[in-house]
């Protein structure tokens, strides 16, 4: 196959690619500003009438004329939709502690398991690694009793405490590849300068891994951003529930419309794209200019 032909098969591949992954952002945006009955209207066309009612709905409680509507398909509005602008900030407040976390104590972890020998390093580390493979549903149960006995089911640290401990293995496995392959030579030297481990740490580990450190940061936001098993046992009320659990009673109800769905999502999904628009850029800048001049 000639040069052309190559081209047009990764074009084709690359557009299946684009459909599968942008193709429901696109739809759940369309129908976020296409009301019901023109949703599902055969004699109307689909944009004869766009709104952001619904919008204006989640974050005042304004009922969109939509709905009051004859012809309407739902006489009936969620109110669960409302929850949505504070699960947001629900989210991001308990998906930012688990970052901090996941890197206070991840990154050192790492460096130690990388750089240096001690008692029981193999076996605490593959049972660190090892760790993400037992199935969720089977640490349900004793984890929420061992909470309660705490007291903290229904709070939001619960739910940070499991986000950053689900989330701390790949840390560690990630940032302990990148901190091995830094070379002995700059240690070395700085053990001669008198650096202590811990300033070596903080002055050469981390600044050389700053990229692969934002990565993993990252990875374990959007890994606690869309839990939702261990967010919908352990939340309480309302004020604590993070944006997964509200997307999913949502979702369940029986009230709500389709374009008053969509709208939720796309409300869940934004803050999430828009970060990884502004974060990754740089990470995947820096990792592949690393790579180059390595």
């Amino acid at each position: 196959m000639g040069p052309a032909g190559r081209g047009v098969l990764t074009a084709i591949g690359a557009f299946l690619v684009l459909l599968f992954t942008a193709g429901p952002i696109v739809l759940a945006l369309g129908g976020s500003v296409i009301p019901d009955r023109v949703m599902f209207a055969s004699d109307r066309g689909l944009f004869d009438e766009v709104t952001l009612e619904n919008y204006r709905f989640i974050f005042t409680g304004e009922v969109p004329p939509a709905y009051l509507k004859s012809g309407a398909n739902r006489t009936m509005i969620s109110d669960a939709a409302r929850q949505a602008p504070r699960s947001l900030w629900n989210s991001a407040q308990i998906a930012l502690a688990a970052l901090v976390i996941n890197l206070v104590l991840g990154a050192p972890a790492a460096f130690v398991y990388a750089r240096y020998l001690f008692p029981g390093k193999r076996l605490t580390f593959m049972f660190l690694i090892l760790s993400p493979l037992v199935p969720t549903i089977a640490l349900i149960t004793p984890i929420f009793m061992m909470l309660q006995a705490a007291g903290l089911v229904g709070s939001k640290l619960a739910i940070i405490l499991m986000h950053a401990t689900r989330a701390l293995p790949f840390t560690v496995l990630i940032l302990s590849v990148f901190f091995r392959k830094m070379p002995a030579e700059l240690f070395e030297a700085a053990v001669i300068d008198g650096c202590s481990r811990l300033q070596s740490f903080l002055r050469i580990a981390v600044p050389l891994a700053l990229p692969a450190i934002a990565a993993t940061g990252l990875f374990a936001f959007m890994l606690s951003y869309a839990e939702f098993m261990f967010a919908m046992v352990l939340s309480g009320e309302a004020a604590s529930r993070p944006v997964s659990v509200v997307m999913a009673s949502l979702a369940r109800n029986p009230d709500v419309s389709w374009s008053l769905l969509n709208t939720g999502i796309v409300i869940a999904i934004l803050p999430t794209v828009a970060l990884v628009a502004l974060v990754w850029r740089y990470v995947l800048a820096d990792l592949v200019s690393g790579a180059v001049k390595g």
